[in-house]
């Protein structure tokens, strides 16, 4: 009590309030003492200044001490009084105290009692400040607590409800008046923690607040009158008087929508891992279809994948809840769920029927929600309540979306990437060109999801690029290109396609109706080329712009990598496999070499020997003659043994060669007597000219053995290839197979290699050369499999 104290003596003795004055201003300097006698001038008083404590005589003028004290207390309920009498008793003191008034003293003449007087007003007017600031403090915190936004409650120990603020009934579903009516752990709340594990008492948070006297925060579950579950946060103090806890303060927050989304979240966060370890696209749909079911909660929901046969978005994953309250899953062909694939675009309807293409009219489902999931389907959610979505839905619904979408990509590309990792495996494992550039064509519309895709070979000769290997709608849309020309005026696709072969680098085409080097109504509007050198181009194509992205064009990369490392194999072990051959067919040769030597040579020498010793014994010259002859069969025999080794080893470099040419040469130099050639038409193809040069002598030369020095020798052209024929007797069908064998002959003069040097010089060139009737009944040698140039008639 530090400021002036003002105190309103009432007394009905002039003289005494005097002296009572100047005493206890003395006393206490702080005391400021204002006299007046009697109880109407003490209202005056009391109307006109503020007084802060009242002592009064008991006995008045016209009425008591007690009298105006109850008539004060009405208008002053808080003013400190104390009643200072002359005429005290027992029943008057006893009075006084029930009556409620501060302190009780009696008059005396000793200067003690003034100074008891003052302490007693001091005391009285300090105890009523600190009154007055409490009641103060109580009503501002009664004044703040109902203005928070949460709900505060108090609590006292036995934990019923003494207080609650305005904001009790929106968070607890119950007015003021009924929460008074309960305790903090009545069943009918039904307290549980958030896996939904009833609470015991001891460890609610009232509990744990009055035993352990500290701050608590916790969360859990409560249940409305009405049944519904709220989900609260708790935040609750003590309130301590003299160390002990006399009542607990609590702050209630309703966080049942902010733990929902908490909780939505939480179960897109965990869908999200299942869906990076998801391996197949059908997993993926299912993990997605579940979780919508848990974070969106609506009667229906669904992932529909898009199937090229059944035309259509097919249901590919539901939930359970899906399938019980569904009789038949439909394929959207139409409708609201197609339209929203085709364009990509999110639709969210309040009401389904107020849309203009709805695929069911009858439905019961009133809400929709469709997310397209790119282009592998769509997922979709319905309700049968109107409006049942809120942003935070279609939020959690599209994010939900993007991450299956991007599962779905990436199941997509680990799928292609293990398919394109069996097809380059394949390709490693082919034996021919054709089949390999098949195979690469083939894989493109697994992999890069295209089925315009082709391979355009090099044809050096012609300076033209020729389909070798075309998907059948590739070849439609090029269906009037036999090749494409180096050089063609006018023709800028195939000048494009000689550009970028050329150029020896991969091309690629977003749109071709925006390409400069390409004509703008060309069906095919997007494009990847890889040219392999030498070899030709790689060409992967698709009707729709920018069909190939980073994924596809990488694809590409490694497909044509891989091709062209392929081809390079096949020609290595091709160019092996002929080496090899032509090996085989030397150390065969030399086999049967030596049994020529061992078996042909025999006779002559044995002859030779014969006619020695008719000499020595007869001294006849005649049997020379018969020696000589053997020598020259020996000759013979060595010189087409030493030919047949020669021609069977590799040909040598090959040039384009005029048949007609070649057979006129070779008639030339052979002695054939009447012998007369016929040239019906002559043809260019590739070999080795000295090779075939000596084929063609020896079947002249075998014609004329065998079919007389009047013999005519015709030689004509084939589709693929030519013939030798003559007017001779033939070769008997029976001897066909055993013509072209080594030493095998008809005549006793004839070594048997004539026909044998010729079936080797066609297998270097690897001609196919076969025995058939000449149409003169004659022997014809066909020769097939050349490489043709051109063919004219010639005669």
């Amino acid at each position: 009590m530090d400021d002036v104290v003002q105190v309103l003596h009432v007394e009905r003795d002039l003289e005494f309030a005097r002296k009572t004055a100047e005493q206890l201003e003395q006393v206490n300097s702080q005391l400021e003492v204002t006299t007046v006698l009697g109880s109407r001038p003490a209202f005056q008083a009391l109307s006109n200044d503020e007084y802060d404590c009242i002592v009064s005589e008991y006995r008045l003028p016209n009425s008591t001490g007690l009298e105006l004290f109850d008539q004060i207390r009405r208008n002053y309920p808080n003013l400190p009084f104390i009643l200072f009498t002359e005429h005290g008793s027992e029943s008057i003191a006893g009075d006084a105290v029930t009556a409620g008034i501060s302190d009780y003293l009696q008059k005396a003449e000793a200067d003690d009692d003034y100074e008891l007087l003052a302490d007693s007003i001091s005391n009285a007017v300090t105890a009523n400040e600190t009154v007055i600031e409490a009641t103060q403090e109580r009503r501002r915190l009664e004044q703040v607590l109902k203005t928070v936004p949460s709900c505060v409650v108090q609590l006292n120990r036995d934990g019923q409800f003494v207080f609650a603020n305005d904001r009790a009934e929106t968070v607890l579903g119950l007015k003021q008046a009924e929460l008074e009516e309960r305790a903090y752990n009545d069943p009918e709340w039904d307290i549980k923690d958030l896996d939904g594990n009833p609470i015991p008492d001891d460890e609610l948070p009232f509990a744990r607040i009055l035993y352990e006297g500290e701050q608590v925060r916790d969360q859990h579950t409560i249940r409305w009158p009405d049944g519904k579950k709220r989900v609260l946060a708790v935040n609750g103090a003590p309130v301590m008087n003299e160390g002990s806890v006399e009542s607990v303060v609590c702050s209630l927050t309703d966080i049942t929508d902010r733990h929902r989304r908490e909780r939505r979240l939480e179960k897109l966060h965990e869908a999200t891992h299942e869906l990076y370890d998801a391996k197949t696209k059908r997993e993926v749909a299912q993990i997605t279809s579940d979780t919508a079911d848990a974070i969106l909660d609506f009667e229906l929901n669904g992932v529909h994948f898009y199937d090229e046969q059944a035309g259509g978005l097919k249901p590919v994953a539901v939930s359970d809840r899906t399938q019980r309250v569904t009789d038949e899953l439909v394929t959207f062909d139409h409708g609201i769920a197609w339209e929203a694939f085709q364009s990509g675009e999110i639709r969210q309807y309040d009401d389904i029927h107020t849309a203009d293409n709805i695929y069911n009219p009858e439905s019961e489902f009133r809400s929709g929600l469709y997310l397209p999931l790119g282009e592998y389907g769509i997922l979709l959610a319905n309700s049968t309540q109107r409006g049942d979505f809120d942003d935070s839905d279609v939020s959690l619904g599209q994010l939900l979306a993007e991450n299956a979408k991007s599962a779905l990509d990436r199941v997509e590309r680990e799928r292609r990437l293990a398919l394109l990792q069996e097809r380059t495996s394949a390709l490693m494992q082919t034996t021919t060109a054709d089949k390999t550039v098949d195979l690469t064509v083939g894989a493109a519309a697994e992999i890069l999801g295209t089925n315009l895709s082709g391979f355009i070979q090099e044809d050096e000769r012609e300076e033209v690029l020729r389909p070798l290997s075309t998907t059948d709608a590739l070849a439609a849309e090029f269906s009037t290109y036999e090749g494409f020309e180096y050089g063609a005026d006018g023709d800028p696709i195939s000048t494009f396609l000689w550009d970028v072969y050329d150029s020896g680098t991969p091309e690629y085409v977003g749109d071709a109706s925006d390409h400069p080097a390409l004509p703008s109504d060309i069906s095919v509007r997007s494009a990847l080329l890889y040219p392999l050198e030498s070899y030709g181009l790689l060409v992967f194509a698709a009707k729709t712009p920018d069909a190939f992205d980073r994924t596809d064009k990488r694809f590409g990369w490694i497909l044509a990598s891989t091709l062209e490392t392929a081809l390079e194999r096949v020609d290595r072990e091709r160019l092996l496999r002929d080496q090899t051959q032509k090996l085989t067919r030397q150390n065969q040769q030399l086999e049967e070499f030596a049994q020529t030597v061992t078996h042909d040579l025999r006779n002559p020498l044995q002859v030779l020997r014969g006619t020695l010793d008719g000499v020595r014994k007869t001294t006849d010259v005649n049997h020379l003659d018969r020696g000589y002859r053997a020598l020259d069969r020996m000759e013979t025999l060595i010189n087409d043994v030493l030919m047949l080794a020669q021609e069977g080893q590799l040909i040598d470099d090959t040039e384009m060669v005029s048949l007609a040419s070649l057979a006129d040469d070779c008639w030339d130099v052979l002695e054939t007597a009447d012998a007369e050639l016929m040239i019906s038409d002559d043809m260019e193809f590739e070999a080795d000219s000295g090779r075939v040069r000596q084929l063609l002598e020896n079947l002249f030369a075998n014609a004329v053995t065998h079919a007389g020095t009047d013999v005519t020798v015709t030689v004509g052209t084939l589709t693929n290839g030519f013939f030798v024929s003559d007017d001779g007797p033939g070769i008997d069908p029976v001897e066909r197979d055993q013509i072209f064998t080594d030493g095998y002959t008809s005549t006793r003069s004839g070594t048997g290699f004539g026909l044998s040097i010729v079936k080797q010089i066609a297998d270097a060139h690897d001609w196919d050369a076969t025995i058939a009737e000449s149409p003169s009944g004659g022997a014809q040698i066909e020769f097939t499999g050349l490489d043709v140039a051109s063919t004219q008639t010639d005669n």
